[in-house]
């Protein structure tokens, strides 16, 4: 988001990190909230394990904070030398986990926490801090700001329920990703690495949670269970706090073990030089799956969860299409109020199943069109990051085929539409694959014309 630099305190004889908001992006509304946001949550969440925050000020339109200048690494760029030695992957966990439980006891979910938001402070104590609060969500507020190559990164310790598009998310998503975070430290390697944003969200709502100990044997067997609670994908099934996690990860470390492995890895840093800074089509569905698991379309289901995970909004909507034909939706439906409201369902959500690459302001200026109501509002804050990550996933998807079922109210002004699309996923150097997805929409009539002002694609089939 800018630069960082080491200075010394205006007022007090001490260092201090000076961040400043890079001028390219200082413009950007939303890039300054988080800013501002981070300093604010950070102030007021005083903790020995959270990284301070002095001051934050504006200088010829550029903000800048100054916070506690931690002399000292991240996990991050530790694991670049191989896994953590198990004792210090779980001191590193204990001392997280108590920033992390202070700041749900105050209200305020990190939603961020990974490798690289821990810091190590070389010396004697090895003192560990939690920072970036700059997505941090309250429990009362719904906002969180993000941007793309942050939330591609932060994607790999996400929870199942931040990408189902739920506005309830709570304490229990910092238990997971500190679980992914303490795998990696454990093993050196990503609970789930993906291939790319929808392989990623498809292993973590669907895939097993991974076992430590056998990608690297100097991990006791009994973290297994302790991840793969701390990793479930049912959040009623994790532990109830961070420090519970931390707990347990410190009980398995003298459980029982057969056969002894040496431990080996880095240890907990002590010393190092100073860091640097149409008509409707009836289709024949596919063969269902042997098995009921969540599924995640993409690349533009995969982008609108990925949004969810960050703006904590409750947008029940999920695929987005750009017209072939380049039309919008047809302001004189077919005559009978069901007819047209079908009419206008199927064409809106295949208008929402295929991203316009050759055209993205005209796709986003066209969902806007054919969208109204609570749909027409959230449409307003997700598509232009919807935009970027699709923009940057090398599958390509459009929508081939829908077929609508509607249920008129009594006035015939309000439909509530069932939609099978059949879309066609193009992966680079791969043949095409043909798949069925369902979703559903509230149609309106408004001034004639037919507009989605609800609109529900299930992150999780039944």
């Amino acid at each position: 988001m800018g630069q960082v630099y080491l200075a010394h305190d205006r007022d007090l004889p001490r260092m201090v990190a000076l961040k400043l908001l890079s001028p390219v992006i200082g413009d950007d509304g939303e890039v300054r909230a988080r800013f501002l946001r981070e300093a604010d949550t950070a102030a007021r969440l005083a903790h020995p394990n959270i990284v301070a925050v002095y001051a934050r000020g504006q200088e010829q339109d550029r903000l800048w904070m100054a916070i506690q200048y931690v002399e000292g690494t991240d996990v991050a760029t530790a694991l670049r030398e191989g896994p953590i030695r198990p004792a210090d992957a779980v001191r590193i966990t204990e001392e997280t986990a108590k920033a992390l439980d202070h700041a749900h006891r105050s209200g305020v979910l990190h939603r961020d926490v990974k490798p690289a938001n821990i810091l190590l402070e070389w010396g004697p104590q090895r003192q560990v801090y939690l920072t970036d609060f700059g997505i941090a969500k309250a429990l009362d507020h719904a906002d969180g700001l993000t941007r793309t190559g942050e939330l591609y990164a932060s994607l790999h310790y996400a929870a199942p329920e931040q990408f189902e598009l739920r506005a309830d998310i709570d304490h229990r998503a910092d238990v997971y990703a500190l679980g992914c975070t303490l795998y990696y430290m454990l093993t050196g390697e990503l609970p789930f690495p993906g291939a790319g944003t929808g392989q990623l969200i498809a292993a973590h709502l669907n895939a097993p949670v991974p076992r430590p100990s056998l990608h690297n044997p100097a991990v006791p067997p009994a973290f297994d269970d302790v991840i793969a609670r701390a990793m479930a994908k049912n959040r009623d099934e994790r532990y109830g706090s961070c420090g519970e996690l931390a707990a347990a990860a410190r009980r398995a470390l003298t459980a029982p073990r057969n056969p002894v492995h040496h431990v080996t890895g880095p240890t907990m840093p002590s010393s190092a030089a100073a860091p640097s800074t149409a008509p409707v089509r009836h289709t024949t569905p596919n063969p269902a799956p042997a098995s009921r698991t969540r599924k995640v379309r993409k690349p533009l289901a995969a982008a609108l969860a990925a949004v969810a995970v960050f703006t904590g909004a409750a947008v029940a909507a999920v695929l987005l299409r750009g017209n072939d034909g380049q039309q919008p939706i047809p302001p004189t439906p077919p005559a009978g109020a069901q007819a047209a409201a079908e009419h206008a369902a199927c064409e809106y959500s295949k208008l929402m199943a295929t991203y316009d690459y050759d055209d993205p302001d005209g796709w986003e200026q066209r969902v806007y069109d054919g969208a109204t109501g609570e749909w027409g509002t959230q449409a307003q804050g997700v598509l232009p990051m919807v935009g970027m990550l699709v923009a940057s996933d090398p599958v390509r998807t459009r929508a081939t085929d829908a077929e609508c079922t509607a249920t008129m109210s009594e006035a015939d002004t309000v439909a509530d539409v069932d939609v099978l699309l059949t879309q066609v996923n193009s992966p680079p150097g791969k043949p095409e694959e043909t798949e069925q997805i369902t979703m559903s929409t509230r149609m309106e009539l408004v001034d004639g014309r037919w507009l989605c002002s609800r609109l529900v694609t299930p992150l999780l089939p039944n």
